[in-house]
C-alpha cells in the first residue's frame, strides 16, 4: 500500500532505505499542509478508507477516524505544532470495507527557512491484525519483532532493566529486571500511555509528563536523556525510585527502529546521597556542638580536681590546726584553774578573750574540716518537713521581720538519712545568706520534693532524693560569681562581714553525705540553692 509516487513524495524517493524498510510492513505516507488539510492526492489513504478525494480533501480525511479517538489525536497535534515536535499517535481508522483497523500514526513537522511548519509528513504503520487482536498485550510474547542489532543490545544489559520500543514508540519489548522494578509488563503500549500505564512519577511524586520521560524523548525526538531519575509505584503500593538512560536505535542506514531504556532501581543510593548530603550539612554544627559539650565537660572536670585540691589542701591544714587549738585550749583551762583566785580584772579579761578566740578558731576548723569532708557525722532517719517546721521559728527571728518567710513541703517524701544538727546548721547558713542579699527585704521560701535520679546524673548515683530548694528574691550573683561559690574564703561581703565559709561547708556537708548541691541565680532576681540528700532505705543505720 506504499506510493513511492516522486512527484507526490520526492523526500521519500530519495530516500531508498526508508523505501525499503516500508516495503517490509504494512504502512504508507501521506502529506498535510500547516492546516492539515489533505488536499493532495493520496492514493494510498484512498485505497485504505474507501474515500475519494472530494470525500478526503481538506480536514475530510479526519472522517475515517474512529469518533472517540480523533479528539486525542486534534489534541495531540495541537501540542506539536506549538512545540514544534514530531509526536506519535494510536487511534482506529475504519477500511473501505467497514471494519476498524489500528494504526500508529507518527507525524513529523516540515519546517520552512523561517523555522515554521509548512507541512506534515504522516508515517502509518499497521499495529493489529486477527492474531494480535486476540493478544493479551499484558503478556510477553515471542512473535515481537526485535531486529538482530536491537537485539543485541537488549541483551548486553539484562543485568539492568530494559525497555525496547518500535519505531512508533509502542513498546515491543519488557525484560525481567524491567518488569521486577515496574511489577507490571505492559506490551502495546503508546508514548502517551507510558505514565499511566506504568504508573511513572516525578522524584517530587507528581505525575510525569508523558512526553517529558526519557523513553519518549528518545522516541519521539530522537535525543538522548542520561541518569533521569523517577518514581514508579508499583501495584503492591511500594515505590522505587529508578534511574536510567534512554537512546534512539538506528539500522545500519541510520534510520531510527525505535528507542531502548535502560534503568535500575536507584532508592538506596539515593538515600544515602541524600543521608551524607544531610550529614555534610550539618557537620559543622554538630562539630561545634561537641566542642561545646566537650569545653563543658573538661571546665566540670577542672572545677571538681580543684575543689577535690582545695578540699585535700584545706583538710590537712585544719587537721593540723585542730591539734594545735587542742594543746591552746587545754593550756588555757590550767591557766583558768590556776590564776582562779588572782584577783586582776586586767588578767581575767585577757583570759576570757584567749577562750572566746579559741572557741571561735576551733568553729573556723570544724568548717574547713566540712568542706573537706573530714568531719564527724552521726547520720540517722531524719523526718525533714517536721525539722524544716521546728527550725522555722529561729529562721524568721534570724532573719527579721522585714522578710517574708515561707515553706512548701511535699507530703510525699519520707524520711532521710542525715546527721540532722549538721543540716539545721546549713539551712540557718543559707537562711543568713539570703538574708544578707536582701537588705531591704523581700522572700525566703524553703521547698521540699522527692525525686528519684537515673544513670543519667554526672553528680549522683541513681536511686531516691529528697529535694531541698532555698529560694530568696535577692541581688543574685552573675556566672562568675556562681563559679566560685564554693571555694574556701571566697565571698563577696565587706571585709569582716564573712569568712567565705558558709557555702563551702554546705557543700562539702552535701557531698560527704552522699548528696549534692547547686545554684541557680540571676542577678537582680534572686538565687535557689538546692540540696539533694539521700532517701533512707531499710538496710541503713543510725
Amino acid at each position: 500500500m506504499v506510493n513511492l509516487d516522486p512527484a507526490i513524495h520526492p523526500r521519500i524517493d530519495e530516500e531508498k532505505t526508508v523505501r525499503n524498510a516500508l516495503d517490509e510492513v504494512d504502512a504508507f505516507v501521506v502529506s498535510v499542509d500547516s492546516d492539515l488539510h489533505m488536499d493532495e492526492v493520496q492514493t494510498d489513504w484512498a485505497k485504505l478508507t474507501g474515500q475519494s478525494h472530494a470525500e478526503y480533501c481538506g480536514r475530510g480525511w479526519m472522517n475515517a477516524i474512529h469518533g472517540d479517538d480523533i479528539d486525542g489525536t486534534k489534541s495531540e497535534w495541537r501540542r506539536a505544532e506549538t512545540g514544534k515536535y514530531a509526536f506519535v499517535r494510536v487511534h482506529r481508522i475504519r477500511d473501505c470495507d467497514g471494519e476498524l483497523q489500528r494504526w500508529a500514526t507518527k507525524a513529523a513537522p516540515q519546517l520552512d527557512e523561517q523555522g515554521e511548519i509548512a507541512s506534515w509528513t504522516v508515517l502509518h504503520v499497521r499495529t493489529n491484525n486477527s492474531q494480535q487482536s486476540q493478544r493479551d498485550p499484558t503478556e510477553a510474547h515471542s512473535s515481537v519483532h526485535i531486529p538482530p542489532l536491537e537485539y543485541s543490545a537488549v541483551l548486553d544489559q539484562l543485568g539492568e532493566g530494559v525497555i525496547v520500543t518500535d519505531a512508533m514508540g509502542q513498546i515491543s519489548f519488557v525484560n525481567e529486571a524491567a518488569y521486577a522494578l515496574h511489577g507490571v509488563r505492559n506490551l502495546e503500549v503508546d508514548p502517551e500511555n507510558y505514565t499511566e500505564s506504568y504508573r511513572l512519577f516525578t522524584e517530587e511524586g507528581d505525575p510525569y509528563p508523558t512526553l517529558e520521560l526519557p523513553l519518549a524523548r528518545a522516541v519521539l525526538r530522537g535525543e538522548t536523556v542520561v541518569d533521569e531519575r523517577w518514581r514508579i509505584r508499583r501495584p503492591d503500593g511500594s515505590e522505587v525510585l529508578a534511574i536510567g538512560t534512554a537512546r534512539p536505535l538506528y539500522d545500519d542506514q541510520g534510520q531510527q527502529l525505535g528507542a531502548v531504556l535502560t534503568m535500575r532501581d536507584d532508592t538506596a543510593r539515593h538515600a544515602a546521597e541524600e543521608q551524607l548530603a544531610l550529614l555534610n550539612e550539618t557537620l559543622e554544627t554538630r562539630v561545634n556542638e561537641a566542642l561545646d559539650e566537650r569545653a563543658l565537660v573538661e571546665e566540670a572536670l577542672l572545677q571538681a580536681q580543684k575543689m577535690e585540691a582545695v578540699g585535700q589542701l584545706t583538710g590537712g591544714i585544719a587537721h593540723d590546726f585542730n591539734n594545735l587549738l587542742t594543746v591552746i585550749s587545754g593550756s588555757i583551762q590550767l591557766l583558768e584553774l590556776r590564776l582562779a583566785n588572782v584577783d586582776d580584772e586586767k588578767v581575767g579579761r585577757n583570759m576570757t578573750n584567749i577562750g572566746a578566740a579559741a572557741k571561735r578558731a576551733a568553729a573556723l576548723t570544724q568548717r574547713l574540716l566540712a568542706f573537706s569532708r573530714r568531719q564527724s557525722l552521726v547520720p540517722h532517719p531524719t523526718d525533714l518537713n517536721a525539722l524544716i517546721s521546728d527550725v522555722g521559728d529561729m529562721i524568721q527571728r534570724t532573719i527579721g521581720e522585714h522578710i517574708v518567710f515561707g515553706s512548701d513541703l511535699d507530703e510525699s517524701i519520707g524520711p532521710i538519712f542525715i546527721d540532722s544538727h549538721q543540716l539545721e546548721n546549713v539551712l540557718l547558713n543559707l537562711a543568713l545568706n539570703a538574708r544578707d542579699a536582701m537588705p531591704a527585704g523581700g522572700q525566703l521560701r524553703f521547698k521540699t520534693e522527692a525525686i528519684s535520679v537515673g544513670e543519667h546524673h554526672s553528680d549522683l548515683m541513681p536511686g531516691d532524693y529528697a529535694m531541698i530548694s532555698v529560694i530568696d528574691t535577692g541581688t543574685g550573683m552573675d556566672e562568675e560569681t556562681i563559679g566560685r561559690a564554693f571555694e574556701p574564703f571566697f565571698t563577696t561581703k565587706e571585709v569582716g562581714k564573712g569568712t567565705g565559709l558558709g557555702l563551702s561547708m554546705i557543700y562539702g556537708f552535701a557531698k560527704q553525705s552522699g548528696g549534692h548541691v547547686e545554684i541557680a541565680s540571676e542577678p537582680g532576681v534572686g538565687t535557689t540553692i538546692t540540696l539533694y540528700l539521700p532517701a533512707h532505705s531499710e538496710g541503713e543505720n543510725a
